[in-house]
């Protein structure tokens, strides 16, 4: 633990570096105020960095003066570092307290001078401590947040041990929770993206993820939703019963607000909620519902509910917060209209339309409720009959992006969608229903060519006509064709719950299954290879990868972890993963797709829904298989994933769990599969459970934009009797330039060999000094003198790739030279040097030999040399053999 030093000095100090001597303290804040500042950020003990730092944001929807704050550690007492100076802050704003000197610190982490610091704090943190905001002087009345941890402790006060990096929040939950546990370590490029300082510490002061997007310029009351009514007089929970919603990530105060039925907004009277569990309370959480009782009976003839912040004079009803009108018998028992209504509600929660449904889930979400709405006959309707014999369903489970998903941006292309296939166009021979169209894929070799897959074991090829994708009716396609796990086509005992599809580069079908339909609470997470030119309507797998052992944390017997395997699955060419420098994971270094050489020519990528992870497998032919990596989407939840070759990305999709967003992922510069960006879906699309995603390939661009497809499991439209309603297939358009950037890991540039003399020129039997770097290290050199080639020796290069050589120059003719380096015959360096005396002519020879050889800069390996010298004497033992005869003959 870090020394605590003397409170007094520590106030002077901080109080000094505020710009504020003493001061009188304020009265505290108000809590309205207060309670939307958090502590965000903190580091007790940098490693490189100059000082530990505490960060703490605004998350609230008004400015907070800070008048009057203080912080203090685990002694908990108010006052003892002064806040006041640092003024206001505004919605979203971060505060940064330090033991660093401003200039220091800011210079460090890379801050301007917009973000707020309190430099100079004396008061250290320690490995096990507290962090303590106070609004006032009351330790218990005026504490605004607390953070007590301890690495070395169990429990709440648990926490990473933030040596050298930061601890963050890991959910939203964590805020203000004093609850160390839910923290962890910063990491660069994490949901805060987080950096490295100059020094090399890790970590994002000056600002959270979490402070509001757009400034708090969107009230947090606008998340506030009507969510169902219920004219009934019955305790179900109570009577004229009314719920409210919350669709945002922040807890939003109703305090004071006030409701109306049909009446007007000047007789609107506050109400008292109550949460699900029974407590009464003046908050609605994030995400969650809370109840009450109509301060107006509400008729079960028709009638309204209209809700109002109580911002008009003297706490009136000011602004309308929501409302929503309905008609005799929609929202309960009627007796001139009774069709078994039980409350009239939207579907989805928050953002769908009202309609009515038999069931009442107040205090809940709507989604089961929601799967079967009711049609009022008054309005030609069948009162809740199915209209179409596809059977629509409603989307259930509809929620948001974590905070731990990239804030998505707007939809590169059109807001506009339309239905791309025919009314109830997917339904089989093994029941009415045409639900359940999951994966999508387009056929790389044809544009024209669709592929689907339904959960039901059934595979479709579909092809456009006239602006819609019909049933291809060639080769027995017409009806769809029925697949199976391989061994047989029984339809009782081996049929696979199959939820996405891919092409490989065999030309087949790769399917991820979750389930055997023989056994739903039974995990069943494979990958099946499909040959759709078999013949006849019944496909049987020719290989599967069975990888449920991979995922433990689903476990058999339970029905619902069994619904949340493999959803999609995408083929990503080795080409692209060597080309980025991809990083196998399981080995921790550059992947290398011989180390798999029966896995073909790529990764299947699968995505798993219960975490919203992919997971790269190499799948060998030999039906074994190989976890190369996992890859997080940052979504929470993911249901379709596409390598488009165009994009060279991957494209992850979340459905209205997520609230539709599509995730782009690219190679980092570490060789990691990362989020790159993400997108909201078109405005036109409707929140529905959208299970596959297919992007059209850039061949068939036009004006710039390709089509987008999405498919429907429930084929629900925005309701009964809506345009969309029967229809699996939803078009768009995308821009076909997104202008992504760049990706992958940087070349690695390998600098050029160089040599370097002590001197550039001098005479015959002058010493000279090679100086060599950029060499390949531990290899042996050879230094050769040009023109007349003469080999001056070896030497080899340090662990560096450098070395030290020292020469005499030989005896040659005077001018241009040439010195060499060679590693196994091959040039890598040279250099040039100038003999400035003449050489011995004995040794030279003379005439225009020696000039010519002296300028040619000749090449030549020691090997060569040796030769030319074995040249050289045999021609001269010819010569002295040749003497005598000739004096013979003289004789």
């Amino acid at each position: 633990m870090r020394p605590h030093r003397s409170r007094a000095v520590a106030v002077l100090a901080a109080a000094a570096t505020a710009g504020a001597l003493a001061v009188a303290l304020p009265a505290a804040a108000s809590a309205a105020d207060a309670s939307g500042v958090r502590i965000t950020e903190w580091m007790y003990n940098p490693v490189n960095s100059s000082g530990e730092f505490i960060e703490f944001t605004n998350l609230g929807a008004a400015p907070v003066s800070l008048a009057g704050w203080s912080f203090d550690d685990d002694s908990e007492t108010p006052g003892t570092v002064p806040l006041d100076g640092l003024g206001t802050l505004a919605v979203g704003e971060s505060a940064i307290i330090t033991e660093s000197p401003d200039a220091t610190f800011r210079a460090e982490w890379g801050l301007d001078a917009s973000v707020k610091i309190l430099a100079g704090n004396t008061i250290g943190l320690g490995r096990a401590d507290e962090i303590n905001l106070f609004s006032g002087p009351d330790a218990v009345a005026n504490l605004v947040d607390r953070l007590t941890y301890n690495d070395q402790g169990t429990g709440a006060v648990k926490g990473p041990r933030t040596q050298g990096i930061s601890g963050i929040p890991k959910t939203e939950a964590a805020l203000g929770a004093n609850d160390a546990s839910q923290w962890q370590l910063s990491a660069e490029g994490d949901s805060e993206a987080s950096w490295k300082s100059t020094t090399g510490d890790i970590g994002s002061p000056g600002k959270s993820r979490f402070a509001p997007a757009d400034g708090g310029t969107t009230p947090e009351w606008t998340n506030i939703h009507i969510n169902e009514v219920s004219s009934d007089n019955g305790a179900t929970p109570v009577g004229d019963a009314i719920e409210l919603f919350n669709s945002g990530s922040t807890d939003v105060s109703i305090a004071g607000w006030l409701q109306i039925d049909s009446g007007a907004a000047s007789a609107a009277t506050a109400f008292s909620a109550t949460l699900p569990d029974g407590t009464a309370t003046t908050v609605v959480p994030a995400h969650g519902y809370v109840y009450f009782s109509s301060t107006k009976g509400l008729g079960s003839g028709g009638d309204s509910v209209k809700l109002y912040l109580p911002d008009g004079a003297n706490g009136t009803a000011g602004t309308l917060v929501d409302s929503v009108d309905y008609t005799a018998g929609e929202a309960g028992t009627d007796e001139g209209n009774n069709f078994g209504a039980g409350a009239f509600a939207r579907c989805p929660d928050g953002t769908g339309a009202f309609v009515s449904v038999g069931t009442k889930t107040f205090g809940a979400s709507n989604a089961d409720a929601c799967t079967t709405p009711l049609t009022n006959p008054a309005d030609g309707g069948t009162g809740g009959q199915p209209t179409l014999n596809c059977q629509p369903e409603a989307p259930s489970g509809t929620g948001a992006l974590p905070a731990t998903a990239l804030p998505p941006s707007a939809w590169p292309g059109s807001s506009e969608v339309t239905v791309a296939d025919k009314q109830c166009a997917w339904t089989t021979t093994t029941g009415p229903e045409g639900r359940d169209v999951s994966g999508l894929v387009f056929d790389p070799t044809d544009a024209n060519v669709l592929y689907s897959v339904k959960n039901k074991s059934w595979v479709f090829r579909m092809v456009k006509q006239d602006g819609l994708w019909v049933a291809d009716t060639s080769n027995g396609w017409g009806a769809g064709k029925q697949i199976f796990f391989p061994g047989s086509t029984d339809t009782a005992t081996n049929q696979p719950d199959s939820e996405g599809l891919t092409v490989g580069p065999d030309g087949a079908l790769y399917v991820t299954t979750e389930r055997n339909n023989a056994a739903n609470s039974i995990p069943l997470n494979s990958i099946l290879r499909i040959d759709p030119n078999q013949s006849g309507t019944q496909l049987v797998a020719t290989e599967q990868w069975n990888l449920t052992a991979e995922f433990p944390e689903l476990h058999a017997g339970n029905k619902t972890e069994a619904n949340l395997g493999f959803e999609g699955v995408t083929f990503v060419p080795d080409s692209y993963l060597t080309a980025n420098g991809f990083v196998d994971q399981s080995t921790g270094r550059t992947y290398v797709p011989a180390d798999y050489p029966k896995h073909g020519t790529g990764l299947y990528f699968a995505a798993l829904e219960n975490d919203g992870k992919l997971y790269a497998y190499a799948l060998n032919s030999d039906g074994t298989f190989h976890r190369v990596a996992v890859v997080d989407t940052k979504m929470g939840h993911v249901m379709d994933v596409a390598f488009d070759t165009d994009t060279q990305r991957i494209w992850a999709l979340c459905d209205n769990t997520c609230g539709v967003v599509s995730t782009v992922l690219k190679m980092s510069s570490t060789g990691a599969i990362v989020p790159d960006v993400s997108y909201s879906k078109p405005a036109g699309l409707p929140v529905d459970n959208l299970e596959g995603f297919a992007l059209a390939p850039a061949s068939t661009c036009v004006d710039g934009t390709r089509e987008a497809l999405w498919s429907d499991d429930g084929i629900y439209g925005t309701g009964t009797g809506t345009t969309g309603e029967g229809h699996a297939l939803y078009s768009g358009r995308i821009s076909c330039d997104l202008a992504l950037g760049e990706q992958g890991v940087p070349p690695v540039t390998t600098p050029t060999p160089a040599l370097t003399l002590s001197a550039d020129s001098g005479s015959i039997g002058d010493t000279i000094t090679v100086a060599g770097s950029n060499l390949t290290p531990g290899t042996a050199v050879s230094f050769v003198f040009h023109s007349t080639p003469v080999l001056l020796g070896t030497a080899t290069s340090d662990a560096n790739g450098k070395l030290s050589f020292t020469f005499t120059v030989p005896n040659v003719a005077a001018g241009a030279h040439t010195v060499t380096a060679s590693i196994g015959g091959t040039v890598v360096a040279s250099t040039a040097f100038t003999i400035v005396a003449a050489a011995d002519p004995a040794v030279t020879g003379t005439g225009s030999t020696a000039s010519s050889l002296a300028s040619t800069g000749s090449d030549l390996s020691g090997s060569a040399i040796i030769a030319a010298l074995a040249l050289l004497l045999v021609g001269g033992g010819l010569l002295l053999r040749r003497r005598p005869r000739r004096d013979a003959v003289s004789e």
